[in-house]
This record gives structure tokens, C-alpha cells and sequence, in this order.
């Protein structure tokens, strides 16, 4: 039972191989709006469910987008963007003026290989000194680091995609260029309650307040891709810690995401440094670690995962993370730390959680105990949903009203899959007022 889990991008490489992925060690599919019409994200959604009942889907929302539309040559000292169909020069899809770009701030064009710092802003238009001048075709992405953004944050194809997603079955719901709390919000407005929400972490703007949102979050990424370009490259291991230390202080799930086996795109084994960033990965905290392009369009997706794997199931033996969780939570962390502590007391074979609604299970995660969590529940969309927390692997089974016939369901259920055996010990931790109460006991139970 490895404790980190693996989040697997579908697209032209994987689509009809979620079985496969889940084979090798896969927890969560994604699947990335950007690339997709929102009736192909309703299809992509009923597809890796029909291809898999226990993995939890994450369907990735596009965002906003500001793009270059036309090419670029930044190699005199000054260049002026203007909005499309507002005039000559390079054209960008956006209005400056109105997403709140002033002088002084930079604009990062093609991953940041060209640097722009705006002179003059009027609407339509920004006036911009060639900072670090070069070239880049149409269709690359501008970044803007140092403005506070004003954008529409989900366009109508956006809405209709959380509709279509929500509508098809997908356990998570992905935010993009999340800036404020406001902005989950917004979101949560459109998700009934056991549809999760993950703010992707990919401006500056959103580190500076991150708690805030991690507290209207179910979870968060750390974004590297966009968030490597609007930060120093230098500070971005800081920030990817950061984020993660937040995650596991608010108790959210969180994800490590972007390049973290890039080379097995077209390679066959990871590199050495792909190797380490994943390990830290583990050591930073992260609930997951995701693979993009590497099994969307990467030559061996199924080989990529057990790569992946391997470097998990290493990492998790050597380094156990220790979470303030329980310490920044004491009241609603109580019952499941100190089940945490009983487990690691006696090196019990496993944690047995018997939950109703995943809530049990999630706490538990939260509190990073040493022994894996079994997760017992009689509803499969909790059972998929908390795929993705650290160090629990869920099982169905009945939850009859009675303590003792509920616990021996658990109990049959996990021997089942395989997850515990006859002379084991285990903690047992669920709720003797009723199926849907807050845990409130705990068991030393003997299989």
C-alpha cells in the first residue's frame, strides 16, 4: 500500500488504457480541458469511469488564458502589443489597459524567454523596453508576474465544462490561475458538495495568500509549469515546498505537478534528477505527485507509471512526513491523531476507518500516520474521491448500524482485497452513535 499517489494525464497516448494505468500503479486519471470541446470532456469523463470504477477522475479546467495570437520579434528595444483587431503590431487576446497592467510591470512572452517591461499603457495597447529581446511564433503564452489580474476567471466554456464534468461522474474539479479565495468560491457555487475543488497554485499573487485559500479549497496544486515562469526559477523549489507545508497544515489534499519525469517522453528511464525531484516530492509532503505530457502523449505511459512508481515506493520507505495538522487543528484533528499515535504505538499491520462519508479517512491522511489507512465505505463515490489522499486505499463494504457487524464487514472487505490477513492487528476508528456521526472510537482489533 504506497502512501504517495500517482495522478496519470489521459490524452492520445492513454486514453483507452486506464485499466493498464491503474495496473501500474496509477490513483487518479486527469484530464486536461485545454485540449478538449465540452462535449469531448463529457465523453473523456464516461470513458475512464466505464474503464475503471475505483480511480478518482480530476478534470482540469483551461482558465484564462493570455495568449500571443500573432508572432513576435523583440530583438530591437522596444515593442508594442495591442489587442487584436485594435490595430497594427503583434496582437495578443487580451486588452493591457483593462487587465490591469501598469508601467513599471513585466510581460513574459513564450515560457519567459522574452522579457517585456511595459512604458506606456493605454487601452488596447502597452508600449513595452525589450528587457531580455528574442523571437516566438504566434500562439505562446504572456505572463504577467507582477499585475494583479483582472480577467473574467471562468468563461462560458469553462461553466460548461464543470457542468458536463460534474454531470458525467468526475470526482474533482481542477481550478486554473487561481489569484484569491473569492475565485473557489465562485466555483463551489457551481459544484454540488461531493464534487472536490483543487486550486491550481500558478501566480505569485496566489502564494501571498495561500492559507486563505487553502481554507475554501478540498485540495492544491503546485502549478510549476506557469508558476516556474512568474517567479525567479531559482525561488521555485522554496514555493513548491511552501505550498505543500500549507496543504499540510490546512489538512487539503495536494499535488506536485509539471516535468517531473519529462524525459520519459521519449526515453525509457528517468533521469537522475527526475529521480531526486521526485524523492523530494515525497519529502516536501505532497499527497501526489502528476505526470502530464508523459502519459498524454509520452511513447510508453504504462512504462512511465511503474518508473514512477518504483521511485515512490522507494521514497516512501526511507522518509516519513511529519504534519502539524493535528497540532494547528486540535479539536477536529482529536480522535484521529490520537488514532494515528495508537497505530504507530503498537506498529499496527494498518488503520482501518470505517466511514460513511470519507471524512474519517481524510483526517486521518491529514495526520500522516505511519501505518497505511484502510478506507471502508459503502459508497463507491466516496471510495473514489479519497483515491487521491495520501496513504489510504479504500474498500467497499456494508455499513450495517450495529459497531461490531460494521467493523466485521470492514474487516471481510479488506481481507478481500488483499489489504490485511488472518493474525493481523489493527486500529479501528469510526463513529458508535451512527453510520453518519463524527468518529468517535477507537478499537485494537485482532483479524
Amino acid at each position: 500500500m504506497r502512501r504517495t499517489k500517482i495522478v496519470a494525464t489521459l490524452g492520445p497516448a492513454s486514453q483507452n488504457r486506464v485499466a493498464e494505468l491503474e495496473a501500474a500503479g496509477v490513483s487518479v486519471v486527469r484530464i486536461n480541458c485545454s485540449h478538449l470541446s465540452t462535449a469531448e470532456v463529457g465523453a473523456a469523463v464516461r470513458s475512464a469511469r466505464e474503464q475503471s470504477d475505483r480511480l478518482a477522475i480530476l478534470v482540469d479546467i483551461q482558465g484564462p488564458k493570455l495568449r500571443l495570437i500573432d508572432g513576435i520579434d523583440a530583438t530591437g528595444s522596444e515593442v508594442t502589443l495591442v489587442e487584436r483587431g485594435h490595430g497594427d503590431g503583434p496582437a495578443v487576446g487580451f486588452d493591457p489597459h483593462a487587465v490591469g497592467v501598469k508601467p513599471g510591470e513585466r510581460i513574459l512572452v513564450n515560457d519567459g524567454r522574452i522579457t517585456l517591461r511595459a512604458i506606456e499603457v493605454a487601452p488596447h495597447r502597452v508600449r513595452a523596453e525589450v528587457v531580455n529581446g528574442g523571437t516566438a511564433q504566434g500562439r505562446r503564452g504572456v505572463n504577467l508576474p507582477d499585475t494583479d489580474v483582472k480577467v473574467q476567471m471562468y468563461s462560458e466554456k469553462d461553466r460548461a465544462d464543470i457542468a458536463i464534468a460534474v454531470a458525467n461522474g468526475a470526482d474533482w474539479i481542477a481550478l486554473s490561475f487561481v489569484q484569491r479565495p473569492e475565485d473557489v468560491q465562485e466555483a463551489r457555487k457551481m459544484v454540488p458538495a461531493d464534487v472536490r475543488l483543487l486550486s491550481k497554485i500558478e501566480r505569485p499573487q496566489a502564494l501571498e495568500v495561500l492559507d486563505a485559500i487553502c481554507a475554501v479549497s478540498d485540495g492544491i496544486m503546485a502549478a510549476r509549469g506557469d508558476l516556474g515562469v512568474e517567479i525567479p526559477f531559482a525561488r521555485l523549489p522554496v514555493a513548491q515546498r511552501t505550498i505543500a507545508q500549507a496543504a499540510l497544515t490546512s489538512g487539503v489534499v495536494s499535488i506536485c505537478a509539471t516535468e517531473m519525469l519529462e524525459s520519459m517522453i521519449t526515453g525509457t528511464r528517468p533521469t537522475r534528477a527526475e529521480v531526486s525531484d521526485v524523492t523530494n516530492a515525497v519529502r516536501d509532503g505532497f499527497d501526489c505527485v502528476m505526470l502530464s505530457a508523459e502519459t498524454a502523449i509520452g511513447h510508453d505511459p504504462i512504462g512511465t507509471v511503474q518508473a514512477m512508481a518504483a521511485i515512490l515506493t522507494e521514497a516512501d520507505s526511507v522518509d516519513r512526513v511529519r504534519s502539524p495538522f493535528a497540532d494547528s487543528h486540535p479539536d477536529t484533528a482529536a480522535v484521529a491523531a490520537a488514532t494515528a499515535a495508537l497505530a504507530a504505538r503498537l506498529k499496527s499491520r494498518a488503520i482501518l476507518a470505517v466511514t460513511f462519508t470519507g471524512h474519517n479517512a481524510e483526517l486521518l491522511s491529514a495526520c500522516r500516520p505511519p501505518a497505511p489507512i484502510i478506507a471502508a465505505t459503502s459508497d463507491p463515490r466516496v471510495a473514489t474521491r479519497i483515491m487521491a489522499r495520501y496513504g489510504v486505499t479504500p474498500v467497499l463494504a456494508d455499513r450495517p448500524v450495529s459497531t461490531d457487524a460494521a467493523i466485521e464487514s470492514a474487516v471481510i472487505a479488506a481481507k478481500q482485497a488483499g489489504l490485511c490477513h488472518d493474525g493481523d492487528e489493527l486500529v479501528v476508528s469510526l463513529s458508535r452513535t451512527s453510520p453518519r456521526s463524527d468518529t468517535d472510537t477507537i478499537y485494537v482489533y485482532r483479524t
